[in-house]
């Protein structure tokens, strides 16, 4: 039938492209493409041209696993040749033991013996041949270390004991040593921690690095007292949290000031004797004054961490966190070994990985001291007694002194781990992937997650799908983590990741992604929502986890890991996932060209742990607007001003600085946002009342009270809330909305819909054009006209699942903003383009031309199972229905590919669009219609344009249909292992619920009216 109501857009050099303009609604929401001269030729630019056929730097990557070393050169053969095939440009090859959870794993070869050696060789030589790049994880398992790292090396924890003295006397005898795990009686949360925790002082290294004297009054006042004693534990360092906690649960204790009570009586400062160099292997000579004094000796243990599921052969501690010799020692045993056998066949990896920081809380190191003095630019040994909540010089000033403790540690994990980390990998000529802001065990490690991400060439996340995810009412902003594996709708690190990498001017924003325990429970339509969220906050390269190389002779669905997602060549619907790879690849294409369109930057503090909530909106700036939250290095070292913006030199920019709520700030900082200000930036927040820290205490303080007097001026909460300042302005806290409204900026994108609907959105910028990703975040059908802040352009629609795009979609022009009717099947999403260049297409007159249902192709459908996996080769199935509610068992339980053949006739009009609605499908659809492919199906809207192979009359139409694994494994779980079809690890129960599978309809024709 010929389709005379279209002419698709043509390019010639791109003969495979499907530019088939397909269905926004199964229900009357067509894209309509109004090139209605059959030879219209419109020239594609290199930004259209790459969305539909996308680069092999857009692609898709994958977490490779190797466990136990099981694998084998036809396996590792056969994953590259299939990832390249289906649109996967990039693997990070993880060697670990097998399992996770106590999943059981053969062994296969030791890693880095010769035999091991070999595979990698044969890995590297076909990743090349494929031209597949290979990151590779600079540790077996995680996070980092190895049986090469010693203890003086590894993770520390400080200790400290007492011992009252009275004087004047003579004192010569050794100290006691502290307990083993002072301090640490509340540690839940640390992998292995119960193998180490207990261990004898003897057995965990214990070093000394200061002891003092301080008065001892035996009051209770010389005590931090009160609530304020109730994060003690938080501010020392000593806190354990889960994984699950929010950035809010791991910052606010610490962030909580310690005033001063009229009761204390804190111990000055001078009266603090230093009597290190007075000790001796333990002993301690000194003339104790008169009085009574008790000596505070402080040192450090190893913690004991080791790596999580590495290999026996390459088990070990984890590296000291705070000091860069850990991580010189781990790249000199496997970076050069990876590096000089991958040059045996002349390839290299493309980068060297630190996966997630998951090593509990360690949080001191032998060289404190001098990393104190060289970041702090003072001596902390007078202060610490204060990290057994001693008030030295007030509890004010002790308070100071732990904000600098902790921040010390956060400058030291950016700089001596994975600033050193990253200065290894550059001298080699390899770049550097970070996991290493979280979400961590425990979630209370003193990091500065955006300074950790900037220190890599692709800082990294993850996001998780929930156990339940496929139900949309789990996804809601008030189930918990547990449920829903999201804060508050949102997904935990990710908006952090993409602030780093956009504040310090990375081209990409990655994520491990579909992490989950719902073993092949998953398909690409399920998987799509969880993805398009991870996009909207900020994510344009994901690592699918995790597709586990596996050896052929193992069987399917093979050997797995105890987390998934499982994404390889055994899954049943791998054949079919090109689409989705390709829908990731063109995503990731757009969502890294140009720059990222943020009106607001948020300065998120400079206290430690500092991490970044998770998106949300903030009531003071509303719905609409964008953000991006920055820390202290960068608003120091990278941020100026240029024509009023707020200005990095990669070139992102913002309209507004928002302060933290804190009445602390640094100096410096404070001089910096006050030359930014006079040079004509906009600052939204109170006035600061003190330094955060003790460098040039109390100096500092007065300095800054005279900075805070000139910036501020007179504005105050209460009468007058703006001071001019220089060229620019700064505002008390209150409404951003406002302030931005008032200067002319509304919201970059809104939307009109029902309660409780949510079209998600981001925003690039390009020289070229302005690209929207908007995302419809319900599980259900939406239509909205969304409103975009862009002026004087004709808007193109662009279908990232089909590759198709509409040149000039309906629009109208709403003050200032242009206004598009939209609809959305259940989370399905869009690319919304503004080119700078108009096309020079006709505008359409409606983007959704109505469609009629036509006939329901009802009756009987034959169906041809995949005998190979139990099923019966031909049955005739008198309507559709669901596979598992099937009497024949080798259909109740069959997994894999059956496909379905009816013929039908068709008496349609001539030159209409004809769609076949294919209604609901588990999991995944391919049709042919009189022999011709019309494509793959796996996501809403279900249906697809037929009208290219429909005939009038006979037709013959065949869809594939292929479910999930958990069926067969199920059914094979009630049966003899011998008997069984499938093999694994991964334990199924007999009497486990099947899933829906099969082709459940209605399949209906429907056309354009």
């Amino acid at each position: 039938m010929k389709l005379e109501r279209r002419n698709f857009i043509k390019i010639s050099s791109i003969a495979t492209a499907n530019l088939t303009l397909l269905s926004l609604n199964g229900f009357g929401a067509i894209l309509n493409n109004d090139l209605r001269d059959k030879n219209t030729s419109i020239a594609l630019g290199d930004l259209e041209q790459n969305f539909i056929t996308p680069p092999d730097q857009s692609k898709s990557s994958c977490y490779w696993w190797w466990f136990n070393g099981l694998v084998d050169k036809e396996g590792i053969t056969r994953d590259m040749e299939e990832f390249r095939a289906k649109g996967m440009g990039e693997v990070l090859l993880v060697n670990s033991a097998g399992g996770l959870g106590g999943v059981p794993f053969p062994q296969g070869a030791k890693f880095m013996s010769e035999e091991w050696k070999e595979l990698y060789r044969h890995a590297m030589k076909e990743a090349k041949r494929m031209k597949i790049d290979v990151g590779i994880n600079m540790s077996s398992g995680w996070c980092m270390g190895g049986p090469w790292i010693e203890p003086e090396n590894s993770g520390r924890w400080y200790l400290q004991s007492e011992l009252a003295l009275s004087g004047p006397q003579k004192f010569s005898g050794a100290l006691p040593l502290p307990g083993n795990r002072t301090g640490y009686d509340k540690v839940f949360n640390p992998p292995g921690y119960k193998e180490y925790i207990d261990l004898p002082l003897e057995k965990l290294d214990y070093r000394d690095t200061a002891i003092v004297a301080i008065p001892d009054h035996d009051n209770p006042a010389n005590r931090i007292s009160g609530e304020r004693a109730a994060v003690l534990a938080a501010k020392t360092n000593h806190k354990d949290l889960s994984n699950f906690a929010k950035a809010v649960d791991v910052m606010g204790p610490v962030k909580q000031p310690w005033d001063n009570a009229a009761t204390d009586q804190p111990i000055p400062v001078q009266q603090v004797i230093d009597l290190t160099n007075m000790v001796k292997d333990g002993y301690l000579n000194w003339e104790v004054p008169a009085g009574k004094w008790k000596i505070i000796r402080t040192g450090h243990r190893m913690t004991g961490s080791r790596l999580m599921i590495a290999q026996p052969e390459a088990d070990g501690l984890s590296v000291d966190w705070f000091d860069r010799k850990g991580v010189e020692i781990q790249f000199e045993k496997l970076g050069r070994m990876f590096i000089e056998e991958a040059a045996k066949v002349g390839n290299k990896p493309k980068y060297f990985c630190d996966d997630s920081f998951e090593d509990g809380f360690p949080n001191w190191t032998a060289k404190i001291t001098e990393h104190f003095k060289k970041y702090r630019g003072y001596d902390p040994t007078p202060y610490l007694p204060a990290l057994s909540g001693y008030l030295i010089g007030s509890a004010e000033i002790s308070d100071r002194f732990l904000h600098d403790y902790r921040k010390t540690l956060g400058d030291c994990m950016a700089d001596e781990h994975y600033k050193r980390f990253a200065e290894l990998c550059h001298e080699a000529g390899v770049l550097v992937q970070n996991e290493s802001a979280g979400p961590s065990r425990s979630g209370t490690i003193c990091l500065d997650g955006l300074k950790n991400l900037g220190r890599s060439d692709f800082p990294m996340g993850e996001f998780w799908l929930g156990p339940n995810h496929e139900d949309p009412n789990t996804l809601t902003d008030d189930k918990g983590y547990g449920v829903s594996r999201l804060d508050n709708g949102q997904n935990k690190v990710t908006k952090m990741v993409a602030s780093a990498s956009h504040i310090y001017g990375k081209e990409t924003a990655s994520a491990e992604a579909f992490t989950t325990m719902r073993h092949w429970r998953d398909s690409p339509a399920s998987l799509k929502q969880a993805l398009d969220r991870a996009f909207c906050e900020g994510i344009n390269r994901i690592a699918i986890h995790t597709s586990t190389s596996t050896r052929p002779k193992d069987g399917k669905p093979g050997y797995e890991y105890g987390a998934g997602t499982h994404f390889n060549p055994n899954v049943t619907w791998w054949e079919k996932s090109g689409p989705f790879l390709s829908y990731v690849a063109r995503s990731q294409y757009l969502l890294r060209k140009g720059k990222f369109v943020a009106d607001v930057l948020y300065y998120n503090g400079d206290w430690a742990p500092n991490l970044v909530e998770q998106k949300h909106i903030d009531p003071l700036l509303g719905k609409g607007y964008d953000y991006d939250v920055c820390n202290e290095e960068v608003l120091l070292t990278r941020l100026t001003v240029k024509n009023g913006r707020l200005t990095l030199p990669d070139g992102m920019s913002y309209r507004v600085l928002v302060l933290p709520d804190s009445k602390r700030m640094p100096l410096e900082v404070l001089n910096k946002i006050s030359n930014l200000v006079k040079e004509g930036a906009t600052v939204i927040g109170d006035r600061p009342v003190t330094d955060s820290g003790l460098k040039n205490y109390p100096a500092c303080d007065k300095d800054l009270t005279n900075a805070v007097k000139q910036l501020w001026g007179k504005a105050d909460e209460s009468k007058i809330r703006i001071n001019n300042y220089g060229k620019g302005r700064i505002f008390v806290k209150g409404s951003i909305r406002t302030v931005l409204l008032n200067d002319g900026v509304k919201p970059d994108f809104e939307y009109s819909a029902e309660q409780g609907d949510y079209i998600d959105f981001i925003h690039r910028t390009t020289p070229e054009a302005e690209i929207y990703f908007i995302a419809n975040r319900n599980g259900k059908t939406v239509t909205s006209n969304c409103t975009f802040r862009v002026k004087g352009r004709v808007p193109e629609i662009w279908d990232p699942v089909k590759g198709s795009l509409v040149k000039a979609a309906s629009f109208r022009n709403v003050d200032g903003r242009v206004e598009i009717p939209l609809k959305f099947e259940p989370f399905q999403s869009w690319f919304v383009v503004f080119p700078k260049s108009p096309s020079s297409a006709k505008t359409v007159s409606s983007n959704y031309p109505a469609l009629k249902t036509g006939m329901e192709l009802s009756g009987a459908w034959k169906v041809a199972f995949d005998t190979q996996w139990g099923g019966p080769e031909v049955v005739e199935f008198a309507s559709l229905q669901d596979w598992a509610q099937h009497t024949d068992k080798r259909i109740k339980y069959f997994s894999g590919k059956a496909t379905y053949t009816k013929t039908f006739k068709y008496n349609g009009t001539k030159g209409q669009s004809v769609y076949l609605d294919l209604g609901v499908v588990k999991n995944i659809a391919e049709v042919t219609l009189n022999g011709k492919n019309l494509g793959v199906v796996w996501t809403a809207p279900w249906h697809l344009d037929i009208s290219s192979a429909l005939k009038a009359g006979e037709n013959i139409l065949n869809i594939e249909i292929i479910n999930l694994w958990p069926n067969r494994l199920i059914g094979d779980a009630a049966l003899p292992e011998a008997q069984r079809i499938t093999n694994t690890n991964i334990v199924f129960k007999k009497d486990e619920p099947l899933l829906p599978s099969g082709l459940l309809g209605p399949v209906v024709i429907k056309s354009t009216e």
